[in-house]
Order: structure tokens, then sequence, then C-alpha cells
């Protein structure tokens, strides 16, 4: 690994590792009921911590938005790094930033990771191992996007898709996620799709506030989480697979639906019911 690879490496893994300490570290307040003023306000020991892994979590995507090989040598990447951690801003830094503790806070993990390229770059280790490939979008890449898929699929851009739109789509069928996960599994949909040659993926998320990626294969989780509901799919178009608010999980494209019912033999026992219909059945 070149010393340009290095230093975008170790910056990845600082924001994904001191986040994680961070966010540890308050949910930590909040099982103990000392994160909230009686008023409703966050005590100052939350304004301590929780703005410390926001600010990480918006300097993280900017740093994944280039790639090692976008720069020729050291300083370049050095100093779009220090440019990322003084100046990316998210929808919850930018609602922090007028708190004056939580600025500060935010002020202080700028600086300390500030200080840990400045040290890095100085000293580059020799042993520093390889994270998946991630690649924020652009703003541009995002869009044309969106309009293939509209184009495709009839997707529309930050809307809900099937099965929680009337109309259902050719070669697509929605399924209960917690039953996709337990048998079938996100290892098996991952060899199916590697047998195809798929080897980057596209990750689309509801809502223009979150990053937007073309991550590695490997790395790929089509699960709903905190960034809302999700569309993966490949540069081809040939198959998307939808995560909902809804507990479901749909998959579209002829081939990989038919992989999965290879597979997947009760598969017309898991598809989708809302969640009275599951209550119903004992689901």
């Amino acid at each position: 690994m070149e010393d340009i690879e290095k230093i975008h490496t170790l910056a990845r893994k600082y924001c994904m590792v001191k986040s994680t300490y961070w966010g540890r570290k308050y949910s930590k307040l909040i099982e103990e009921g000392t994160y909230r003023l009686d008023g409703g306000g966050y005590t100052l020991e939350a304004k301590r911590l929780f703005p410390r892994y926001i600010v990480l979590n918006a300097i993280l995507p900017e740093i994944e938005r280039f790639l090692p090989n976008d720069f020729s040598n050291k300083d370049e990447v050095k100093n779009s790094l220090l440019y990322a951690i003084q100046n990316a801003q998210n929808r919850l830094t930018e609602i922090n930033n007028d708190d004056a503790t939580c600025q500060e806070t935010m002020d202080e993990e700028r600086q300390a990771f500030y200080d840990f390229i400045e040290k890095k770059c100085m000293e580059i280790p020799q042993n520093v191992r390889p994270l998946s490939y991630r690649r924020t979008l652009s703003s541009q890449e995002s869009k044309m996007l969106w309009i293939e898929l509209n184009k495709k699929w009839s997707i529309e851009v930050n809307d809900y898709w099937y099965p929680l739109i009337s109309h259902k789509p050719n070669d697509t069928e929605a399924f209960m996620d917690d039953y996709f996960y337990s048998e079938v599994g996100i290892g098996h949909l991952i060899k199916i799709l590697k047998k195809r040659n798929v080897q980057r993926v596209f990750e689309l998320r509801e809502g223009s506030m979150s990053p937007e990626y073309e991550i590695d294969l490997e790395s790929f989780n089509s699960a709903y989480n905190i960034n809302g509901e999700g569309f993966w799919f490949s540069s081809d178009l040939d198959w998307v697979i939808y995560a909902s608010h809804e507990n479901s999980i749909t998959i579209a494209g002829a081939w990989l639906l038919a992989e999965i019912k290879k597979i997947w033999l009760n598969w017309e026992e898991r598809t989708w019911l809302d969640w009275k219909e599951r209550l119903e059945r004992g689901l």
C-alpha cells in the first residue's frame, strides 16, 4: 500500500472507530437516564459527547468523496483531508452549531482529528490494513442514478416503492425482511451477485440529507437503517433491491429473483404482509 492510500485509509478508520466509541459512550448515558434535563434539554455531559460522533459522521462522507488515486503526492491528500476535517457539515452539525457547548465540542473533535492527520503524515505506519471500497457519490451522480432508476423501474426519487405502492412491477417480489435475512441471508445474496460478476453496488437512500455511495460488493448490506429506506443496484440496472421502513425487502430482476427462489423453497410463505396481517396469521 502506497503512502497516499495509507493516509486516506487511516483517516477513514479514525472516523469509523472514534464515531463508534463516542456513540457507545452516549448510549451508556441514555441507558443511565442522564442525557436529558427535566425541562427536556440536553445535559452538559450529553453535549460533551454526542456532537463528537455527529461531526465525525459529517466528515467521513467528505473524506470518502475522493479516492487515493485522485492525488499525485502526500501533500495533496493531506490538504484535502484537513480541509474536510475543518469544513464538513451536515444537517445535524448545522442544527447544533447554535449551541455554544455543542459547537465547542465539535471544534475539539475536529482539532483532535486534525492533529492525528498531521502526526500520521509525519510518521506513516508501515502496516495499514485496507478497508473495503466505498465512495461518496457526487450530487450529479446521484441525480443521474435516480433518473435511470425511474426510467428502468419507475422508482421516484425520495419516494416509496413496491410493496408500499399498489402497482407491482414485472419480475418483482416483496418479502418479510426478517425471514429473508434469517433464511436466505446477505451472504447468499452476495454469492449470487458475485457469480453474475457484480463487483460494485450503488446505494441510494430516501431523503437528500443521507450520503449515497458506490460500494464494494463484499461490504454490501441491503437493510433499512437510520439513514432511511434504501435502493441497491449495479450499473446494468438489471436488478434492484429495496428495503423499506415497513419491514419489507423487495427483490426485482428476473434472473436475481429466480436465483433467490432456487435456494428459498418456501419463499411463497414469506411474501410481505403488513403488521396487521402478520399478527392475524401469527407470523
